[in-house]
């Protein structure tokens, strides 16, 4: 690229409501929750309008053809049923909404790709602070197991933990729409009460049955987007110390003859903001710019982790399937509570975890990936080197372990 060249692209922008990034998506990942709820594979794509658009007919073509009572009908063997309350003069446009969102769930997601590939090529800018009124967004380092957490006590809030606003309000929204109609915390009191006929009585089948798509998609698209923006903080902040703090105009005083006035220290830190921070207090302090030296290790695990940290985020842990069969299990564990005993809430704990761990053993099995231990120990992402004068050593060395360096070392002639 000449140095004149303007990207034509973004690889992540910030705005007053949503965080939005340029990154590539496997294409049946999208087809799956697209096929889970029409206009998930597009939200998760970050075409919102489509989405919100596909959601909306989702709900009303099948609250108007009663398609999930048919579902809980049929897979409970009750198939007279399930014929007299299906109204076939909205099936028909049910099947052409779903097909049409599975199809360009998986169109945006190839295309999409290509423009993160070509993002990424060009080194498209990165939006890391917005503020606006009413309203900050930045980049920062986040757990992506927080986000998971978070989604499970409220689909949204995950969302929202990583400025994904527009996504979280919806999702917030939508949930608690569909726990009022479903009837869903009188089903929880009569359950926790141990009245599992009263439980089963009183909820409505049609509405609880979307919560299992909610609850799958809430909890994969909030961790899988902490994973994808801490990824794309180490990115933003590497290349900004590369060109910022790699002007190598440091001397190497242990290479002289005569007595060095001179030391040279060097740190080791993870990447977070504390770098910064820890950079620009050492240039308040009168360590000039061409003084401190950033090196960005670029790290190569030939293990991976069953999940991703704040840490560590490379985007292969084993949650994609995880979060497959989650879903599967806790929609058939709704489903056949109406006529088992527990009722559809304990059922559907138990499909959700009974199906998560079939998704991570069967990803295991099938990749015969080996399972890694995360060390106790942070790994060091960046190392940091700073020359200054021998009178000036213990201030340097105070501000690099006052902002979290993991070591300090000094080197003197």
């Amino acid at each position: 690229m000449s140095d004149n060249y303007t990207p034509r692209r973004k690889r992540l922008d910030l705005s007053r409501f949503d965080t939005m990034q340029m990154h590539v998506r496997h294409p049946l990942v999208a087809v799956w929750w697209a096929m889970s709820f029409a206009g998930f594979g597009q939200m998760m794509v970050g075409s919102y309008v489509k989405g919100y658009v596909l959601v909306i007919l989702e709900i009303i073509i099948n609250m108007q053809s009663h398609l999930n009572l048919a579902i809980v009908y049929s897979f409970t063997g009750r198939f007279e049923m399930a014929k007299e309350v299906l109204d076939t003069r909205w099936l028909l446009g049910y099947v052409l909404i779903y097909v049409y969102g599975v199809w360009d769930s998986y169109n945006l997601t190839v295309n999409t790709n290509k423009l993160a590939v070509l993002a990424a090529r060009e080194k498209a800018p990165i939006d890391v602070f917005k503020m606006i009124p009413f309203s900050i967004n930045y980049l920062d380092i986040r757990v992506p197991w927080v986000s998971a957490f978070w989604s499970l006590v409220l689909p949204g809030l995950g969302h929202m933990y990583v400025l994904r606003m527009a996504t979280g309000y919806f999702l917030i929204g939508f949930w608690f729409l569909c726990a009022y109609y479903s009837r869903i915390f009188e089903v929880l009191h009569f359950t926790f009460l141990g009245d599992f006929a009263q439980a089963i009585a009183v909820a409505d089948p049609q509405w609880l049955l979307f919560m299992p798509s909610i609850y799958g998609y809430a909890i994969y698209e909030a961790y899988s987007s902490t994973v994808e923006l801490n990824k794309i903080f180490d990115i933003e902040l590497r290349e900004f110390l590369q060109k910022r703090y790699q002007a190598f105009a440091l001397d190497l005083p242990f290479l002289k003859t005569e007595e060095a006035a001179e030391v040279l220290i060097a740190a080791t830190f993870d990447h977070s903001q504390f770098v910064e921070l820890a950079i620009t207090e050492l240039e308040e302090k009168g360590i000039a710019k061409d003084k401190i030296l950033a090196i960005p290790l670029v790290q190569e695990h030939k293990d991976f982790a069953i999940l991703d940290t704040i840490h560590r985020a490379d985007g292969v842990s084993i949650f994609d399937t995880a979060s497959v069969f989650g879903t599967t299990g806790m929609t058939l564990g709704v489903i056949y509570g109406f006529i088992w005993s527990w009722g559809p809430i304990i059922w559907g704990l138990i499909g959700l975890i009974a199906g998560s761990a079939m998704g991570f053993i069967l990803d295991y099995l099938l990749t015969k990936r080996i399972i890694s231990t995360e060390r106790k120990a942070k790994e060091s992402e960046l190392v940091l080197i700073v020359s200054c004068e021998k009178y000036q050593s213990a201030l340097v060395e105070k501000v690099l372990r006052s902002n979290t360096a993991f070591g300090v070392g000094k080197v003197t002639a």
